[in-house]
């Protein structure tokens, strides 16, 4: 009918969409239960339908139906999982766990290729800092350390991670000894001593994966699903 449905802006050959007009607002926000249900299940980057049922409990009283999501599929497709542990410190940054992840596949120089996770054992927060190069860890660490000691009033105590050389390296060992931080590193080929982080960075993964494979745009956007900024703090649900 030639009608407009709304204005976006091209931006990288992506295009975000600034204004939608009242019938387009209607058809993308509203219509059937499932609809809604299946809008806020890939908004909130493919989480688990018990979860949903959690957040909005109105959109499953009338929906009974099993629904399943190939997008789901494809992207949290594991070979093993880790076993649990359920111990945890008793305060803020007593310990923090440490992960890089990278490089991203298929890219150029002066794109960030990494991003380094720092989780707190206490509160499960996680804290993101994407990277150019690994050399860039120490640096994010630094710059770390000092935010959680002027926001929070705490010290890190114990940092956890594997035996990368972008945490074992002279300057990192020197502000270890300096400001009297523990340094536990796992063993070789045993993630599973790292496995906080190693399950909060496949989670990251996941989310970013549903995105990408269900919105169909290339993985050089992987960046700006969910995590639009250099440095972003999530919750853990």
């Amino acid at each position: 009918m030639k009608e407009i449905i709304g204005r976006g802006t091209e931006c990288e050959g992506l295009y975000y969409v600034d204004e939608v007009v009242q019938k387009g607002h209607a058809m993308l926000a509203h219509g059937t239960v499932t609809r809604q249900l299946w809008l806020w299940h890939k908004r909130l980057g493919h989480p688990s339908f018990g979860y949903l049922k959690i957040l909005f409990p109105s959109l499953f009283i009338s929906n009974t139906e099993p629904i399943k999501c190939e997008t789901c599929i494809r992207a949290k497709n594991h070979r093993v999982t880790f076993s649990l542990n359920n111990n945890r410190v008793n305060s803020a940054f007593s310990l923090v766990h440490s992960d890089v992840w990278g490089p991203a596949p298929n890219f150029h120089n002066n794109q960030f290729q990494y991003f380094v996770l720092f989780v707190d054992d206490f509160s499960s927060m996680i804290w993101v800092y994407f990277l150019k190069q690994k050399s860039e860890v120490p640096d994010k660490f630094y710059a770390f350390y000092q935010m959680i000691h002027t926001q929070f009033g705490k010290k890190i105590q114990v940092l956890r991670s594997n035996n990368g050389g972008e945490f074992v390296n002279k300057s990192m060992q020197e502000f270890f000894r300096e400001n009297g931080l523990i340094h536990q590193t796992s063993c070789p080929n045993t993630p599973q001593q790292n496995g906080v982080v190693e399950r909060k960075n496949r989670k990251l993964l996941e989310m970013t994966r549903a995105m990408i494979f269900d919105a169909q745009v290339p993985t050089r956007f992987w960046r700006y699903l969910g995590l639009s900024s250099e440095q972003v703090t999530l919750q853990n649900p």
